[in-house]
């Protein structure tokens, strides 16, 4: 038997085309003699036995190293002459072993299924499950270290409310009942402009509304639909969660890829995608405390939806400086009910709909009769 490769003495990058003989079947002897003229780079006998070789495991059809346990290597592409020799010397069943199980199709198919099914659960199910856990168990002062603080946006995205001294402190006699009662969470209200109507709440505590948002509100009632839903956020820590959420996901995707170089490229839509699904179940979530805030303060959950809607229309106008002028006009003829039925545009991709929403204030007064 006889296997073309290439020799290499260990010494140097050199690599020496070179031929492995079987000299005696029995008793295991094996020669390597050159296909050239060239010498051999090593001070060993090129007579071996095949006990002193180690031979590694066929993958595919990738090139098969033969060691002699000094460094020195022969290398061959002639897998299956391989195979005849390790076969001979009773070492074919552990040795073709991963080669068997890279060729067996069905097997090949249930390992796609299962590590999909895996990467699925654990993206789906188990890092949210676990940046909750971690989150709850986190300090508090953890939340402003990890979190946008409203200095940094004040630096960058806001400017000085232009709002009235005393429309401010309406506003925040209106809201103190309720900061006093969630003090556990830190809330903060702020006023700011420099962006379309808008609220937002940080995870160091503050509760952003901006000028357009409260120029747009019909009624307290509105505005209050609004800060509780803020407040919900606080409540279940949505941004420590998401910020935990996106690093968590951006690890596993590393770890499948194993490519860090091209990560944005190859891994920026998919995180994405998540992302925005994680966006959307944490404003669920805001939401259905609002609703809760609002029944249990005697306030009719009607007026989040209204405000949702009045939002919605906000961002759709084709004329931004007349929105609105329109809305309101729209609610005096009673344009805008809970009961339309019309889908709309989503304001942003990672809140749910207003119709989504329209549909869970009508689920929710099923189970909440008026008090």
């Amino acid at each position: 038997m006889r296997i073309v490769g290439n020799y290499h003495d260990g010494k140097t990058s050199r690599s020496i085309q070179a031929h492995l003989e079987v000299l005696s079947e029995s008793e295991g002897n094996i020669r390597i003699t050159l296909a050239s003229d060239e010498a051999l780079a090593t001070d060993r006998p090129l007579d071996l036995k095949y006990s002193e070789l180690k031979i590694a495991s066929r993958l595919g059809n990738t090139p098969r190293e033969i060691s002699f346990g000094d460094g020195c290597l022969f290398v061959t592409e002639d897998n299956d002459a391989v195979d005849n020799l390790t076969k001979h010397h009773g070492q074919s069943n552990r040795e073709s072993l991963l080669h068997r199980l890279e060729n067996n199709t069905p097997l090949i198919l249930l390992s796609i299924v299962v590590t999909i099914a895996v990467i699925w659960g654990t993206v789906v199910y188990g890092i949210p499950a676990s940046a909750k856990f971690i989150a709850f168990q986190l300090p508090d002062f953890t939340s402003e270290k990890l979190g946008s603080s409203l200095s940094v946006l004040d630096k960058t995205v806001f400017e000085t409310s232009q709002l009235s001294a005393s429309k401010q402190e309406e506003i925040r006699q209106l809201t103190a009942p309720y900061l006093e009662e969630f003090k556990d969470l830190n809330p903060k209200l702020e006023f700011r402009s420099g962006m379309k109507a808008n609220a937002l709440a940080l995870p160091s505590g503050e509760i952003v509304l901006t000028d357009d948002f409260v120029n747009l509100v019909a009624n307290d009632q509105e505005l209050l639909a609004v800060f509780f839903h803020e407040i919900g956020h606080l409540k279940h820590k949505h941004l420590l969660r998401r910020a935990l959420q996106d690093s968590m996901v951006a690890l596993v995707i590393i770890f499948v890829t194993g490519d860090v170089d091209s990560f944005d490229l190859l891994t920026g839509l998919p995180t994405l995608i998540l992302d925005l699904s994680y966006s959307r179940e944490f404003e669920r979530e805001a939401d259905v405390f609002a609703l809760e805030q609002l029944y249990r303060n005697k306030i009719s959950v009607d007026h989040f939806a209204t405000v949702m809607k009045r939002l919605e229309t906000y961002y759709t106008e084709p004329d931004e400086d007349d929105a609105a002028e329109q809305l309101l006009s729209k609610v005096e003829t009673k344009d805008i009910n809970i009961d339309d039925d019309a889908s709309f545009t989503d304001v942003f991709s990672t809140h749910p709909g207003t119709d989504e929403r329209v549909k869970l204030i009508k689920q929710f007064k099923l189970t909440h009769p008026e008090n």
